[in-house]
C-alpha cells in the first residue's frame, strides 16, 4: 500500500508540473482599451453629509473623463426630489474634470440619497457612472440635562445626557445604549403621546444575530417621566423582525425641566 502511494504521488508530482509549464505559455489578453465616446465617470470626495439648519444647501461632485483631446458634453440626471442640478456639463479640449455644484431643498430634520448619473453611452467601462451621496439635514440640538435611563432588557440604569432640537418637539438621548449611538423621538406639542420613533440601532450587537435594534410601540407619561414599551428587532434578511419583546425602557427627566 505504501509503495503505492509513493508511485501515485509522484506520478501526481509529474503532472502538476507539466500543467504549470502549460499555464506559463498561455499568453493573456490585455484589458481592451477604450477609444470612442466621452468616456466619462462620476465621484464624490464624501458621499455622506449632514447641515444644520442654517447650513446652504449644497454640495460638489467631480465629473471627469478619460479622452481628454476634443471638446465634449456630459449629461447629468437625478430621481430625488427636491434636487437640482445642470441637465449637461461641457467640457472644453484638454479638461479633465470638472466640479459640479449640486443644490438640494429639503425639510429640517430629513434625509436623502441623492443618485446622480451620467448615461452609460457616455461612460467610462472602467469606472463609476452614478454616485450616490446621503445628505441630512440635521437639528440644532440645544442641551436640557442630565436624566436617568433605565433599561429593563440591560436590566441597568444610568445619568443620561438629553437634547432637544430648537426647530421641533424632538429629543435626543446620547450615546444611549452604546457610545456613539443616539436614540432620537418626538412627542407631540403638549408631550403626552409619542408620534415617532423610526427603527434605531442600538450599537449592541447579539452574537451571531447582528445588531440590535429598538422600536417603541408606545409611550406612557407619568410626570416628568416617559415609559415606552419597547421592541427589539433583528435584521433578517433585509428586514426588521422582532427578536425581543415585552419590556420596557424609562426615562426620567432632569429635575426641574418642564416637560
Amino acid at each position: 500500500m505504501k509503495a503505492i502511494t509513493k508511485y501515485f504521488l509522484t506520478a501526481l508530482a509529474g503532472v502538476s508540473l507539466i500543467l504549470a509549464a502549460c499555464s506559463d505559455d498561455i499568453e493573456r489578453e490585455p484589458s481592451p482599451v477604450p477609444t470612442d465616446g466621452i468616456q466619462a465617470y462620476i465621484y464624490a470626495d464624501a458621499t455622506s453629509l449632514t447641515y444644520l439648519p442654517n447650513d446652504e444647501q449644497t454640495f460638489v461632485v467631480k465629473v471627469a473623463r478619460q479622452k481628454t483631446e476634443e471638446a465634449a458634453t456630459v449629461h447629468l440626471s437625478t430621481d430625488a426630489t427636491g434636487i437640482t442640478l445642470p441637465a449637461a456639463v461641457d467640457f472644453a479640449a484638454g479638461e479633465a474634470v470638472k466640479d459640479v455644484q449640486v443644490t438640494f431643498d429639503i425639510p429640517i430634520g430629513s434625509s436623502v440619497a441623492v443618485t446622480i448619473t451620467i448615461p452609460e453611452e457616455e461612460g467610462y467601462i472602467y469606472a463609476d457612472n452614478t454616485v450616490t451621496v446621503n445628505i441630512t439635514r440635521d437639528y440644532t440640538w440645544l442641551n436640557i440635562g442630565t436624566g436617568v435611563y433605565t433599561s429593563q432588557l440591560f436590566g441597568q440604569s444610568w445619568p443620561q445626557p438629553i437634547q432637544r432640537a430648537k426647530e421641533a418637539n424632538v429629543y435626543k438621548l446620547l450615546d444611549c445604549i452604546t457610545e456613539g449611538y443616539p436614540m432620537i423621538f418626538t412627542l407631540s406639542a403638549d408631550n403626552q403621546t409619542l408620534e415617532a420613533w423610526d427603527p434605531q440601532p442600538t450599537g449592541y450587537e447579539d452574537g451571531a444575530n447582528g445588531m440590535l435594534y429598538f422600536v417603541a410601540a408606545g409611550m406612557k407619561r407619568n410626570g416628568n417621566i416617559l415609559s415606552f414599551p419597547m421592541i427589539g428587532a433583528i435584521n433578517v434578511g433585509g428586514s426588521l423582525q422582532a427578536y425581543y419583546q415585552g419590556f420596557t425602557e424609562t426615562l426620567e427627566f432632569p429635575e426641574g425641566f418642564d416637560l
